[in-house]
């Protein structure tokens, strides 16, 4: 059963969040700067707690839609975590406004502390002068606050380690096997957490449980995924030839069989098993390229392509 890529991310955002949400609410109650209002100590700790949960909700949501709107990952995490600051900032703007002068001052009641610079402010209402004003007395906190709280998740939001493969064509195939490095995306599609040096140029995609692993052209990586998504929004492009497999139509060279079982051969070599109930599909979806012989078994492809090497480069 396949796992929802939703749940270990939130979760594991959550709990991040609401740990540094507590210490930054106990840091500001420990320094307790002037919020340009006299209270006591409850409502002042409750002040602090609104504008931190608010904060973090509005910073972590900029950040998600960032993410999302930079889907191929051209941008650097750094630009997407600034970007999601200065943005998060103008729609907190106003919402801070609400929670001093407006929840705490006016419905509370509480009276204001005013300096000498604010006094010719001090009669302005609510409208576009004071928004403002409040964005620009928050924003440089706000952005600042937000680049050291994620600074410490920037490494698990870099994209998935890559496993290179570059080779010669002498080299055998067996070298496609290695295993690539797990890090885990924040990033809910697929594609996104793909570093930009694999390219675009999917082979195939295999699932591991939560994950998925991409192979391309120019080599492979695995991220967090559903098979189901990949089968949902790659569309005509491949198909489906096995509950574990997806396979894209273009690097599709031939298929045949081996013993009972059937096997679909791809552009970089790799043999992906292709299910009983899915096999009339595959052929009928490869057409001419669905050349439906006895294939040799790995070990006579690689003894073969030894003796190549052998030929080619004799001691």
């Amino acid at each position: 059963m396949q796992t929802s890529v939703d749940t270990p991310n939130s979760v594991s955002i959550a709990r991040y969040l609401g740990a540094t949400g507590l210490a930054l609410w106990a840091f500001v109650m420990a320094l307790t700067p002037d919020p340009g209002f006299m209270a006591p100590w409850p409502w002042m700790a409750l002040f602090w707690a609104l504008q931190t949960g608010a904060g973090l909700t509005i910073l972590q949501t900029m950040l998600y839609l960032m993410s999302r709107f930079d889907s191929k990952g051209r941008m650097p995490l750094w630009s997407l975590v600034a970007m999601s600051g200065l943005c998060g900032s103008v729609v907190l703007s106003p919402i801070y406004w609400l929670i001093g002068e407006g929840l705490m001052q006016q419905v509370l009641g509480f009276s204001e502390t005013i300096d000498f610079d604010e006094l010719r402010n001090a009669e302005q209402t609510f409208g576009w002068t004071v928004l403002v004003d409040e964005w620009l007395e928050i924003s440089g906190p706000v952005i600042a606050a937000w680049a050291l709280i994620s600074w410490p998740r920037l490494q698990g939001l870099l994209p998935p380690l890559v496993q290179n493969i570059n080779r010669s064509v002498d080299e055998p195939l067996v070298a496609l096997s290695q295993e690539p490095k797990v890090v885990e995306a924040s990033i809910r599609h697929w594609r996104a957490a793909l570093p930009t040096e694999l390219g675009d140029d999917v082979i195939a995609v295999k699932s591991e449980l939560q994950y998925l692993r991409v192979w391309t052209t120019r080599g492979a990586a695995l991220v967090l995924g559903s098979l189901q998504e990949v089968e949902d929004e790659e569309g005509s492009a491949g198909m489906r030839v096995h509950r574990s497999w997806w396979v894209h139509a273009r690097h599709v060279r031939t298929v045949g069989r081996r013993g009972e079982a059937a096997i679909c051969e791809l552009s970089d070599g790799r043999e992906v098993p292709i299910s009983r109930r899915r096999k009339a599909d595959a052929v009928a979806r490869f057409g001419d390229r669905a050349r439906y012989q006895e294939m040799p078994t790995a070990s006579k492809n690689l003894q073969a392509r030894e003796g190549q090497n052998n030929r080619r480069n004799p001691t």
